[in-house]
């Protein structure tokens, strides 16, 4: 806006250069006196004060609103500077509690896997020389059920350590672990499933890894919730230092009229701590698909 008033001037300047240039060149003045002369009643020798007037206040107003247009600028871009450091701040938390949050999440799962999961191991053990050693059926039978029950639990247990912290992303890789995910939830819900992983998403990892992961989970979570799907389709890769993510479904979809629920605010408020996007496509009754990007950055 600043650059546009400068040339606005600069123009004014140049136009009134050579108006006046020709003015002179053709002896406007006199010609006009004689004019005046021949016109005494009409006052035309009044004119040229009262243009002189006019165009002193136009030049008053322009010099005011060129100020006027300069203090805007410099406002606007302090509130667009301001909007721009709000942003990178809330990213800042979004990827600062998700770290909180996935460290959480590993010491919990650690915890259950060394203290649960050996006592369990323990219990399991006992109940079984028990069942072994004793000759009454009934305290038989019942050992056999608790063992049972402890096997559960055990299974449980594993499932909610390996929804806590996923081992194949620390072990294997992002590919492999995308591919078991992908493969376990589709198994769970009884969907058919295909996938396209690169490989070159094993040099992702840290934050960037177990976050695309989250997303990739989440997103099949909501489509064995609430999409009524049959068929889901993942297809990830790395382009551009990019992580690039689609996951499309052939469910029933949702309106444009209907706003996402949680699920999508949550892997949106995820996408944009990392500086990324994501786009939803969905039509009622032709499933969704989602596409995230992330940047392939120094803090990931």
């Amino acid at each position: 806006m600043q650059s546009q008033a400068n040339r606005d001037i600069a123009l004014a300047t140049v136009v009134s250069l050579v108006a006046l240039m020709l003015l002179i060149g053709f002896d406007v003045s006199e010609r006009y006196i004689l004019i005046a002369l021949r016109s005494n009643k009409w006052l035309l020798y009044e004119l040229p004060s009262i243009l002189l007037v006019v165009y002193i206040a136009l030049a008053w107003f322009a010099i005011r609103r060129w100020y006027e247009s300069r203090l805007e600028t410099a406002t606007r871009i302090k509130a667009e500077q301001t909007i721009a450091q709000l942003l990178d701040e809330k990213q800042q938390l979004l990827r600062h509690s998700f770290e909180v949050q996935e460290e959480e999440k590993r010491s919990l799962a650690r915890e259950l896997h060394d203290e649960l999961g050996q006592y369990l191991h323990a219990a399991r053990t006992e109940v079984a020389a028990l069942r072994l050693a004793t000759t009454d059926k009934l305290v038989a039978d019942r050992a056999g059920n608790i063992e049972r029950s402890l096997t559960h639990v055990q299974l449980m247990a594993r499932n909610v350590i390996r929804r806590l912290r996923p081992t194949a992303l620390d072990e294997l890789g992002l590919s492999a672990a995308l591919e078991q995910l992908v493969q376990r939830q589709c198994e769970t819900a009884n969907l058919s499933c295909k996938f396209d992983i690169s490989r070159k998403l094993d040099h992702v990892t840290g934050t960037l890894a177990i976050n695309a992961y989250r997303i990739v989970q989440e997103s099949l979570t909501n489509v064995v919730r609430h999409a009524s799907a049959s068929h889901v389709v993942l297809i990830a890769k790395l382009e551009q230092r990019q992580v690039l993510l689609a996951i499309s479904d052939n469910g029933q979809g949702y309106p444009k009229s209907l706003n996402a629920g949680f699920g999508i605010t949550g892997i949106r408020e995820r996408v944009e701590g990392l500086g990324g996007n994501i786009n939803t496509q969905s039509e009622q009754g032709q499933g969704v698909k989602i596409t995230v990007s992330l940047p392939l950055n120094g803090k990931c």
